[in-house]
């Protein structure tokens, strides 16, 4: 007997392989659509990015640009390639704007044009008036670098704009007043308080802000606009003297070369002028001090030295200046910065942030040969942290810092302004001879003890010239302000702006 065979039950599972194979491939597919277009969005995404960052750093670029050319120091200082571009005798008024043009080879940067395609729109809306009815002022970006011939593109900004700031352009009450925000007055950052001010009579520590506003386009079309508010660093040194001398005690010993003058009428040396400045016709102290017994110690000597001896009795007219009966030497008054300990080593280290150089010797004593190279175009700011000597034939010029001992020859000279700050001790080197001299001004002040730790009041200072030798010490108000030149602007605000066209 044969076993009957089951078809029908074959029949009814045939093709159940195909459809799991087919229900797999699609899963498979679907898998691979999802990686693809994942694959595609990660890659938009970091296009989007690169984008993003590309503009965003060449919308900085141009503001560093702008900020970075505001300083005299700089070889394309605007200044330099427009005269008063930027001024510097008065402010940059309200409705006065200044632009940096960055063009790409054909095409036309015009910001203050209506139809140009990189129109200013956002001028109108941050400050209520038509660009059009501003007086602008263009110059061309140096971004752009020239090798072998040929000439590589900067960064894709297309322009930057210097404008001062108002209370409206910042959006700031800056007088609390609470009504409508000013755009009238322009607005000043006074570096001794840290404060904005709004004046038109603004203190003299005070200087302008300036808004500092760049404009990035990539080929692609991406736009960026950043901006910085602006002020320059000042060290607001005013000196009541050609030569000062602030402290509890001042031992002073006078110069016996006939040769050897200090002169507090401006102007009254004879160093290398300075361009755009005439010393004025004012006549300070000859030597400043602090307290009638140190004006005793410094005409007549300290009582028990025969170190200090004071100004000789025959060299007397060899001081002059201030509307004083020779020798010129004045109970002066000293600014807030120069008053006490405190102030005068919060001053060292506001000079030793903006410095072209900060020397600390291992060991021993620092010297010229230690300075940075330097000249009378070209002034430098300069720390020295420790003892400084300067020998041989050799002037500086600039802005000198010295913490330890300050000592010099009479073929050594400075042009500017030399801060003995810490030790507060000035000893003249040699044994005479040398007509170098020093213009501009000389503070020494004492703010530390033996231990380095910083002292409640001003301690001695000692300054010694009594080997005689050099020519002396003038007073020179071109150069104290020349080399108060300020080393960088300070970034008070930035910020990225979404502007409507």
């Amino acid at each position: 007997m044969k076993t009957p065979r089951n078809y029908r039950q074959k029949r009814s599972e045939s093709g159940i392989a195909m459809l799991i194979a087919m229900f797999i491939l699609l899963l498979i597919s679907a898998l691979a659509i999802s990686l693809m277009v994942g694959a595609g969005t990660e890659s938009s995404l970091a296009n989007n990015y690169r984008s993003s960052a590309k503009v965003y750093y060449a919308a900085l670029a141009g503001l560093e640009e702008g900020r970075g050319r505001l300083l005299p120091s700089n070889p394309n200082y605007l200044n330099n390639t427009v005269a008063n571009f930027i001024p510097t005798s008065s402010v940059l008024a309200v409705g006065q704007v200044r632009y940096i043009t960055n063009a790409a080879t054909g095409e036309t940067v015009a910001p203050a044009t209506t139809g140009n395609k990189y129109f200013d729109a956002e001028y109108q809306q941050v400050t209520g008036t038509s660009i059009a009815a501003a007086i602008s002022q263009t110059l061309t970006s140096v971004s752009s670098m020239t090798s072998g011939g040929t000439t590589y593109p900067g960064p894709f900004y297309k322009w930057v704009r210097i404008m001062p700031a108002t209370e409206q352009t910042l959006g700031i009450d800056v007088n609390a007043s609470g009504g409508a925000l000013n755009n009238l007055i322009p607005l000043y950052y006074d570096g001794a308080t840290g404060n904005l001010v709004e004046s038109l009579t603004p203190p003299s520590t005070a200087k302008q802000v300036y808004q500092v506003t760049s404009f990035a386009v990539l080929p692609n079309g991406s736009e960026k606009m950043l901006e910085y508010a602006v002020a320059p660093v000042t060290f607001n040194l005013n000196f009541p003297s050609a030569l000062t001398l602030a402290g509890s005690q001042v031992n002073f010993g006078g110069a016996n070369s006939n040769q050897y003058y200090v002169n507090g009428t401006d102007g009254s040396g004879n160093p290398p002028a300075v361009s755009g400045c005439t010393p004025t016709s004012a006549s300070v102290p000859a030597i400043g001090t602090t307290g009638a017994s140190n004006v005793t110690n410094i005409i007549n000597g300290t009582a028990g030295s025969s170190t200090y001896i004071g100004i000789p009795s025959n060299r007397t007219n060899h001081y002059i200046g201030g509307g004083l009966s020779t020798p010129s030497v004045g109970n002066t008054s000293l600014s807030t910065t120069l008053s006490t300990p405190a102030s005068l080593d919060a001053l060292v280290q506001t000079i030793t942030a903006n410095a072209d150089a900060v020397i600390t010797p291992s060991s021993g004593t620092a010297t010229q040969a230690d300075l940075p190279a330097m000249s009378a175009t070209n002034p430098k700011t300069v720390v020295v942290n420790g003892d400084f000597a300067m020998t041989g034939n050799y002037t500086g010029y600039g802005l000198l810092v010295v913490t330890g001992n300050f000592s010099y020859s009479g073929t050594t000279g400075w042009a500017g302004i030399i801060l003995v700050i810490g030790d507060g001790t000035t000893t003249f080197t040699g044994s005479g001879g040398g007509n170098a001299e020093f213009d501009g001004a000389l503070f020494a002040a004492t703010t530390k003890d033996a231990a380095g730790n910083e002292l409640a009041t001003l301690g001695a200072v000692n300054y010694d010239i009594s080997g005689g030798g050099g020519n002396g010490v003038y007073y020179n108000s071109c150069w104290i302000n020349k080399v108060q030149a300020p080393p960088t602007y300070k970034i008070l605000s930035f910020r990225e702006i979404a502007f409507n066209e």
